[in-house]
């Protein structure tokens, strides 16, 4: 029930600060679940004859042909075949089956996901340090597929998505069936899952620890020819908590960069972007004055503006700390902004923009305490862009942020490494230890694949066989936040074992997994693993990342030391192909 637990402990946007948060080491001792690994991605799943399940209740055989689906195409529309996916769930072997999505009414669709464990497979007492000797073997997939809670609507592989990667959106389950999936070594077991109404003609499924695959979308006179039972669907997934309704509607897929040297970050939704300037670097001390740095950060926003000949909505606000009275920080908070658009017009028109100006001094902060950390984000002047038509290409893909370098992801020169440095498909190996226990695991990434103006990778992490408990999470979540997810929002727990610290560098900025605003979590959350806490003993575990697309024929990834992260967890990755679909 650990997993139950952790998505339970869910903290609300507006929580208080990080010192005010009850500690979380605890959440390790419990055994809170992780990850599992993905061994297929785009370009990689099977189509196929399968054996078909026996029970009424899963999913039927597969009518395809043999062949091959990647995330950009690979089955054709109105298509019934089922996809599958070979998954190494924390070191452990799963073939997963998945079905095309069926548009059961209006409002409800419906897919299917089968998945059965390796006769073969290590046990979880060779795998895993911080098993129970009691569990009869028993593999925990929704631990790592999905998130079951009394508290939260859904069960079985509820964190299954599905994305249009041409459109920039994603759907996530509203619900799901098949418990708590607990399998043990050769046992099949269907979780069905049900989203709200799914628009296109495919989609990639984004199965987590698994791979990603690309189905077809079909009515619902079409369940029978696919093999799937809509009435035992909606058997399977009305046995447990109702549906989250509010998760119905597909989000845009978003954009969050921060440059290398942290003076911005670049916020690209479907609707707007938002350019944050670090005021410690755009101003002098106390002062409107525009500072040296300050003509960078400015030439990035204008950047940003040309990219939309239109125009639209324009506002840039200033924000102080606490340090001063409320009424000076108010005055300072307004210089400060009109200084911004005084330079912005110097450097491109704004004729198209209607553009507004105000000051909020201190009563806003974007972190509510009085550490010198805190109050430096506070010190800030946010400049918001809402474009006439949205910020999406004609791919639907959202705009790169300008100081992408075109042809080249890698973006010229890299700033120093702060660890150790290999070719991608080379890795590099890291002692990576907990408490207790210790192991080194070996990373690579061998190439990604374009789609849809996104990127998508499969990082593998290999543990040495005779480790005594690698935990994973240092190597692989973002060092710079904690109780916050990677754009800083406050009381995101969801992503307190992320692994959204892979990161790519490329034309001066830091880019990080794409990710979405989620309507229960009430956070934005990457589109890559959320729970990569486990120690491992030995095994394969691959991490699914979806990245924007900084173009070029190869990208770097980077793990950055930061100010929670542990000594040796900083390393790069060079030369990664990217390949086409």
């Amino acid at each position: 029930m650990a997993s139950a637990f952790f998505r339970s402990f869910r903290v609300s946007s507006t929580a208080p600060s990080r010192r005010s948060f009850v500690g979380l080491s605890f959440l390790v001792g419990v055994g809170v679940p992780v990850l599992a690994g993905c061994d297929v991605l785009s370009g990689m799943s099977k189509g196929g004859d399968v054996s078909a399940p026996s029970d009424s209740a899963s999913a039927g055989s597969s009518s395809a042909a043999s062949g091959s689906a990647s995330a950009s195409g690979g089955v054709g529309v109105g298509s019934t075949d089922w996809q599958e996916l070979d998954a190494h769930i924390m070191g452990h072997n799963v073939a997963v089956r998945v079905s095309p999505v069926i548009r059961k009414d209006e409002t409800t669709s419906i897919m299917a996901l089968e998945l059965t464990r390796a006769e073969d497979d290590a046990s979880i007492d060779d795998v895993k340090a911080n098993s129970y000797s009691d569990n009869g073997n028993k593999l925990g997939i929704s631990h790592y597929l999905g998130a079951p809670s009394i508290f939260r609507p859904g069960a079985g592989a509820d964190l299954v998505k599905l994305l249009d990667l041409e459109g920039g959106r994603v759907w996530s389950a509203t619900d799901g069936g098949g418990g708590f999936l607990d399998t043990t070594p050769g046992e099949k077991v269907t979780s069905y899952l049900s989203f709200g109404k799914v628009d296109t003609d495919q989609v990639t499924v984004l199965v987590p620890m698994a791979g990603l695959t690309t189905v077809s979308v079909l009515e619902a006179d079409a369940a029978k020819k696919a093999d799937i039972d809509l009435s035992a669907a909606s058997s399977g997934v009305d046995k447990f908590p109702g549906a989250a309704t509010e998760l119905a509607e597909p989000v845009a897929i978003e954009r969050y960069t921060r440059a290398l040297d942290d003076s911005t970050s670049t916020q690209v939704g479907g609707d707007d972007v938002t350019v944050t300037l670090a005021s410690d670097v755009t101003f002098a001390s106390d002062s409107a004055d525009l500072a040296s740095g300050a003509e960078a950060q400015l030439q990035t926003v204008s950047g940003q503006l040309v990219q939309y000949p239109d125009g639209g909505t324009l506002t840039i606000v200033g924000h102080t700390d606490d340090i001063q009275d409320d009424a000076y920080n108010q005055t300072l908070s307004e210089k400060r902004a009109d200084a911004v658009k005084t330079r912005l017009e110097q450097l491109t028109s704004l004729d198209k923009w209607q553009t507004s100006v105000t000051g909020k001094g201190e009563s806003e902060p974007k972190v509510e305490d009085t550490t010198d950390e805190a109050r430096a984000a506070n010190r800030r002047v946010e400049i918001t862009l809402t474009p006439t038509g949205g910020t999406t290409d004609k791919g639907g893909s959202p705009t790169a942020a300008p100081t992408a370098t075109p042809g080249n992801g890698s973006g010229g020169s890299l700033p120093a490494p702060q660890g150790p440095v290999a070719k991608g498909s080379e890795g590099i190996t890291l002692t990576s230890k907990g408490s207790d226990t210790s192991g080194e695991v070996t990373i690579t990434l061998d190439h990604v694949t374009r789609s849809g103006g996104y990127l998508l990778g499969a990082v593998t992490c290999t543990v040495k066989p005779g480790s005594t408990g690698a935990p994973l999470h240092p190597l692989l979540e973002d060092p710079q936040t904690i109780l916050s997810n990677q754009r800083g929002e406050d009381g995101a727990l969801s992503t307190f074992y992320a692994s959204d610290g892979l990161t790519l560098i490329a034309g001066g900025e830091r880019i990080f997994p794409a990710d979405y605003l989620d309507a229960y979590a009430e956070q934005h959350l990457p589109l890559t693993e959320l729970n990569v806490s486990d120690r491992l003993k030995t095994g394969t575990t691959t991490v699914c990342v979806i990245w924007p697309d900084p173009g070029g024929d190869t990208i770097t990834l980077d793990h950055p030391d930061g100010k929670y992260a542990l000594k040796g967890t900083a390393y790069r990755l060079t030369d990664i192909p990217v390949t086409n679909n």
